[in-house]
């Protein structure tokens, strides 16, 4: 079944931590969606989500709901790598697998989210990145062609996620979860399972 126009695309920036790529296509006539402003989501706002749940058979479906609630930090255990996912928007606008990647859209039809991650034992709770973190790599991407992302090399934790594991308590810094050997702070004198002011 084929369902509207098909276009080869190029893979330009991706992050598997925040289960995001940006792809460009050679069109042109496309209309852009308008990107909202996902600091100004407060909880009760109506949101809509579009994608494939479950796949191509149900390509193109919304689901609504509302903001249950902003800044949510979530624990995700992907091949026995445990890693967080912060700053996330939750609602219970109902997101299954082929959701993600597809907007998170106000009432007023700006998308303020992509659609990211559902908490299987649970009905009515997904998540989606807020569009405010995306923009910066999206401009960046316009300007010059490229994104190149900063970094020292090091996954470290702050008070609010360090919470969320067993036997951890910091009121201030960071705790250092892992360290690159390819990174630039591997061999400074940092060491992994510690904290840091």
């Amino acid at each position: 079944m084929k369902i509207g126009n098909e276009c080869s695309g190029k893979v330009i920036w991706s992050d598997s931590d925040i289960d995001l790529s940006i792809v460009k296509i050679e069109k042109r006539g496309l209309t852009p969606i308008t990107l909202g402003d996902s600091d100004k989501m407060k909880i009760g706002n109506i949101v809509y989500a579009i994608g494939n749940p479950i796949g191509i058979d149900f390509a193109r479906t919304i689901t609504s709901g509302i903001i249950s609630a902003v800044n949510r930090t979530i624990k995700i255990k992907e091949d026995d790598n445990l890693f967080y996912m912060e700053d996330l928007i939750q609602t219970d606008a109902t997101i299954n697998n082929g959701n993600s990647g597809g907007p998170l859209i106000n009432d007023v039809g700006e998308v303020v989210g992509i659609n990211s991650v559902k908490i299987e034992e649970a009905e009515g709770i997904g998540f989606a990145i807020p569009i405010n973190i995306v923009k910066p790599i999206i401009n960046k991407i316009l300007n010059t062609g490229k994104f190149d992302e900063a970094s020292i090399g090091i996954y470290v934790y702050d008070k609010e996620v360090v919470r969320y594991l067993k036997d951890l308590k910091i009121q201030t810094g960071i705790y250092v979860a892992s360290i690159s050997k390819t990174g630039s702070a591997y061999g400074k004198g940092l060491l992994v399972r510690r904290y840091y002011n």
